[in-house]
C-alpha cells in the first residue's frame, strides 16, 4: 500500500476486546515464568579506571534524552565525590554479552570523564570554594588522589532479561521511563524519545537541527533545547497535517503521542516522503515570508507555535494542491505585510489559548486566503 502521510491519524477500526476471567492460579503461573522480570547485578567502578571502562560503552543509546548539566551542576558532583556523599547508583544494559551502553544517569558520567579530561572547571562549590575556577589537573595532588579512590555504583540490566528484540525494547523504554519519573521532570519530547524511539525519530532531530529551521524559528534557549522542544515542533507539523486532514478532536499532546507510535511503523521510504515534505515548507515558507515567518508581529523577536502551525500547513497544503511554482514568485514583501495586518484583524482566532485542530485549521484557512489572492494577482 502506497504510503500516505496526511492518513497516518486516520481511525482505525480497534480490536475488538475480549473479556477474559483470569484465575489466581493463571496469575500465579504468569509470575512463575518471568516473562515480566529483570534480571540486574550490580558493579562497583573505582574512578581512577572510570574513564578506560566507560570509553568501551554506548553512551548514545536511542532512548537517551539530550545532556543537560550544565558546569555547576557537574562540579556539585565532583564535590560530593570530594566530601565522599553517598552517589545513586547508574543503570547499565547489557545488550550484548559483556557489552553495555547507558541507560540512565549519562549525565553524571560525561561530568565525571569531562571532569578528568579536564573539559571544565569547577565551579559554584559550597564547602570547597577554594577550588572553584581549577581543573581537575590543578588540583593538589592529595585531592586528586582522593577522587580517584571513589567509587561509582552500576546496577546493570543483564540480557536475559528479555527473549526477543521486541521485548529488549520495551523492557528498555519501560525501566528508562520509570527511573524518569522522579527527579527533574522529563518533558512530553523527552518521553516520546524514549518510549516510541524509531528511525523517523532519528531524521525527526535531524530535521530539528536543520541550518534552515534553526534561522526561521530562532537559537533555542539551552532549557528549551534539552527538552527537545525544537523536536516537538518538527513533530508537530506532520502530527497537525494528519490532524487537520481527518479531523481529529484529541488534545495536542494525545496527538503528538499517537503520531510519534504510529512513526514506529514507518519504512525508509516512508520517511524520505516526510523529510522532503518538510524540507521543501520549510523552503517556501522562508522564500516569501522570510525571518519573519513564524512571528505575529512585525517587530517581535520571538516564534509562536500557533504562527508556525499556521504558515507551515497552510503551505504544505498549497504546495499538494499544485501551488509551489505560483508561490515562489509572490512578491515577498507584500506578502509578510498581508500576513500580519490578517492576524491583527483577527486577534480572536489567532489566541493561543485556542488550540484544537478545529482552531488550527481556521488559522490556515485564514493564512491560505491571503497566500491566494496575491496568486491570483500574478
Amino acid at each position: 500500500m502506497k504510503f500516505d502521510y496526511n492518513d497516518v491519524l486516520s481511525p482505525r477500526l480497534s480490536k475488538v476486546e475480549v473479556n477474559e476471567t483470569i484465575t489466581e492460579r493463571e496469575i500465579v503461573e504468569k509470575y512463575k515464568k518471568g516473562e515480566y522480570r529483570i534480571v540486574t547485578e550490580q558493579a562497583r567502578y573505582p574512578l581512577a579506571n572510570i574513564k578506560s571502562i566507560f570509553e568501551k560503552y554506548n553512551l548514545t543509546p536511542d532512548y537517551q534524552r539530550r545532556r543537560v548539566w550544565d558546569n555547576k551542576r557537574k562540579s556539585k558532583l565532583i564535590e560530593s565525590f570530594i566530601i565522599n556523599v553517598p552517589i545513586p547508583p547508574v543503570f547499565l544494559y547489557e545488550y550484548a554479552f559483556s557489552k553495555h551502553e547507558v541507560m540512565d544517569c549519562l549525565q553524571r558520567i560525561t561530568a565525571i570523564l569531562e571532569f578528568f579530561d579536564n573539559k571544565f572547571k569547577l565551579e559554584g562549590l559550597d564547602l570547597w570554594n577554594e577550588l572553584n575556577g581549577l581543573y581537575y589537573r590543578e588540583l593538589p595532588e592529595e585531592i586528586r588522589l582522593s577522587i580517584e579512590r571513589r567509587y561509582l555504583s552500576a546496577i546493570i540490566l543483564l540480557k536475559e532479561s528479555a527473549n526477543s528484540n521486541k521485548k529488549e525494547k520495551m523492557m528498555k523504554r519501560f525501566v528508562f521511563e520509570r527511573l524518569n519519573t522522579g527527579g527533574v521532570e522529563l518533558s512530553p519530547q523527552e518521553i516520546r524519545n524514549a518510549v516510541f524511539s524509531s528511525d523517523f525519530n532519528e531524521k525527526l532531530i535531524k530535521m530539528a537541527e536543520s541550518t534552515l529551521f534553526r534561522k526561521l524559528w530562532g537559537e533555542l534557549e539551552n532549557e528549551s533545547y534539552s527538552r527537545m522542544e525544537d523536536c516537538e515542533l518538527v513533530l508537530r507539523f506532520f502530527a497537525y497535517k494528519s490532524a487537520c486532514t481527518h479531523n481529529i478532536t484529541k488534545s495536542t499532546m494525545s496527538i503528538l503521542d499517537l503520531y510519534a507510535e504510529r512513526a514506529k511503523e514507518f519504512k525508509e521510504k516512508d520517511i524520505s516522503i516526510l523529510e522532503e515534505l518538510f524540507y521543501k515548507t520549510l523552503d517556501l515558507v522562508y522564500l516569501i515570508f522570510g525571518e519573519t515567518a513564524f512571528k505575529s508581529e512585525i517587530n517581535s523577536r520571538k516564534s509562536e507555535k500557533m504562527i508556525y502551525d499556521a504558515v507551515m500547513l497552510s503551505c504544505a497544503e498549497l504546495i499538494e494542491e499544485g501551488n509551489e511554482q505560483y508561490m515562489r514568485e509572490l512578491c515577498s514583501d507584500n506578502l509578510i505585510k498581508c500576513k500580519f495586518e490578517c492576524i491583527e484583524k483577527n486577534r480572536k482566532i489567532f489566541n493561543g489559548k485556542y488550540t484544537s485542530i478545529k482552531n488550527v485549521k481556521e488559522r490556515i484557512e485564514i493564512i491560505k486566503k491571503e497566500i491566494r489572492g496575491q496568486i491570483n494577482e500574478l
